[in-house]
């Protein structure tokens, strides 16, 4: 079904009665439009009672239904449909993707509640995207819009079962199947999943949980904070709000279809989720101008008042309000602070920690008492040497010094006030506990050190709590399959190189069953150039991990391991 409407002509020719009849007041930004006479397919807002009639729209709509209708028409947007626009954003990509591994109940759940029942309908997204998402779904069953995005859904979380399914996602897929067909909608997600977005911005409540998206809104604070000092307050209690509906779905529902696109268009190109950190600042300074950011249902009206022509100029300025270096800078001054957090006896992070290990409360505990010794009398001593040694070099470089390495510099210095256990004390503690207090051959010093760079996940040269107890239970804990969940529920979805996996075999698996003649064919079967979690899962299931499954013993290897570092702590 659609309608005609008519644009605006003079908005203060227009009585208060009939403006409140026909028109989203809020929605007006200019005083001065062209009349037009055009197609609407969606009911354009909750002020509009007769949708047969014709209906008035401010500048502003009828700019971004222009843009609409450009984009559909220049590259021959339709429902599920593959067209020129994926091409633009991520390139040619290769078809017959496959669901080799099936996603957990939980997920398909949560994904048919969302979708199938009605959760994902065009009519639940904001003004502009229910017109453009709409007019794309013309002449399309809702059956078969429901069923096209439940496949891409399914299809996302078989490769990034760690992540699973977040709410929100069925609001990306649908967009993403206005610009292309199933295969190609998931091409897309899964292009901004692993080039784009943030490690660990999302989490499947496991872990770290959001720990990337928690970084980002300390960046975004910290930004504000320098920017708009007055009004500080206001904006970071906003963020708290409505940063899961800014930063999760990538603004998708804030914006209208042409500032969303603009932006999108823009992260795709930079291959950088700094456009989103951007528009994200330029719609809350342009908030402040218009409303109280303390009034509740702000969210739905922001977008009303950013048009995509701003974006566009905004884009022009790569370093608009910040620069990639301070962007760095603040989230691993973020990372760093919150590594501390893990060594506090708080229920939640003791239950976050069991359950991306095989330690349980009593043995987590007993661990994190003595690492936090550990730490508190050796090791930041080592990490106040660092940080003063790095100061020296900063102030000591001369003028003509390259700023890259300056910064990298600086990045460095940041990372080392990190609260964890250096390489040198990982490798003593591990050659250590397997000397004295298991049956198993102590590993060469190089592969310790490949050990210890898996699980650094910012490349600090420090592991924290959470990092530290993570390895040991992959090292000492669990079956195989066991181990890779670990390993993967910590890192959230990371790919590993060859040379990665086969170190991480290596611990895995018992030295004795390394020294087999199968061993080898077992690797020449499985050699990839990079591995993903799904990959992993795969390798699972070969033969000889079949044949050959094992699983340590529980023991008493907490007690072990805490008599280790207090035995290095005094040495």
């Amino acid at each position: 079904m659609y309608q005609e409407f008519i644009s605006i002509v003079n908005i203060h020719s227009i009585n208060q009665e009939n403006q409140e009849k026909l028109i989203d007041v809020k929605c007006v930004i200019k005083m001065y439009v062209i009349i037009v006479v055009k197609i609407l397919y969606a009911k354009p807002n909750d002020f509009v009672k007769d949708f047969k009639l014709p209906q008035r729209v401010c500048d502003n709509c009828f700019q971004d239904y222009q843009y609409q209708q450009q984009l559909i028409q220049e590259y021959g947007l339709k429902w599920n449909t593959r067209s020129l626009l994926q091409s633009k954003w991520i390139g040619k990509q290769d078809r017959k993707i496959k669901m080799e591994i099936s996603i957990s109940e939980n997920d398909k759940e949560m994904i048919a509640k969302d979708v199938l029942t009605g959760r994902s309908e065009a009519f639940l997204f904001n003004y502009s995207l229910r017109e453009f998402i709409t007019q794309c779904q013309e002449g399309y069953d809702q059956t078969y819009i429901r069923e096209s995005i439940n496949k891409v859904l399914q299809l996302f979380v078989t490769h990034y079962p760690i992540i699973g399914y977040c709410q929100g996602m069925n609001y990306i897929a649908t967009i993403f199947l206005c610009i292309s067909d199933e295969e190609g909608a998931f091409q897309i997600m899964n292009h901004i999943f692993k080039s784009i977005i943030p490690s660990r911005f999302y989490s499947n409540s496991q872990g770290a949980t959001l720990i990337g998206y928690q970084a980002e809104i300390y960046f975004l604070k910290t930004i504000l904070k320098t920017l708009n000092q007055q009004k500080f307050e206001q904006l970071s209690n906003f963020l708290d709000i409505s940063g899961p509906q800014m930063l999760l779905t990538l603004m998708l529902q804030v914006l209208n279809t042409s500032s969303l696109f603009i932006i999108w268009e823009e992260m795709f190109k930079r291959q950088s989720f700094i456009p989103i950190d951007q528009a994200i600042i330029l719609t809350l300074f342009q908030a402040t101008k218009y409303y109280d950011l303390n009034q509740q249902g702000l969210i739905e009206e922001i977008g009303k008042i950013i048009k995509y022509q701003d974006l566009t100029q905004l884009f022009t300025k790569e370093d608009a309000y910040f620069t990639q270096f301070e962007r760095q800078v603040q989230i691993e001054q973020y990372y760093s602070q919150t590594s501390r957090s893990w060594v506090n006896d708080d229920k939640l992070i003791l239950f976050r920690l069991k359950k991306i290990t095989n330690f349980d409360t009593e043995e987590i505990l007993q661990i994190q008492k003595e690492f936090k010794k550990y730490c508190i009398e050796s090791q930041n001593l080592s990490n106040n040497k660092k940080e003063q040694n790095s100061i020296k070099q900063i102030n000591n470089f001369s003028d003509n010094v390259d700023d890259i390495n300056m910064e990298n510099l600086q990045i460095k210095q940041v990372k080392s006030q990190k609260y964890g256990i250096t390489k040198e004390a990982f490798i003593n503690l591990m050659e250590q506990f397997h000397q004295h207090y298991t049956k198993y051959q102590i590993l060469d010093r190089h592969k310790y050190e490949l050990v210890f760079s898996l699980f650094d996940e910012n490349k600090s040269e420090l592991l924290d709590f959470r990092e530290f107890l993570t390895c040991l239970s992959v090292l000492l804990r669990g079956s195989f399959q066991q181990k890779i969940k670990m390993f993967f529920t910590a890192h959230t979805g990371s790919n590993l190189k060859a040379q990665e996996f086969q170190t991480l075999l290596s611990i895995i698996i018992p030295l004795d069953l390394q020294q087999k003649e199968d061993y080898q064919q077992f690797l020449d079967r499985i050699q990839m150039p990079q591995y993903t979690y799904q990959d992993m899962l795969l390798v699972s299931q070969d033969p000889f991990v079949l044949e050959n499954e094992y699983q340590r013993d529980r023991s008493q290897t907490s007690i072990m391991i805490a008599q280790s570092l207090n035995q290095i702590k005094n040495n």
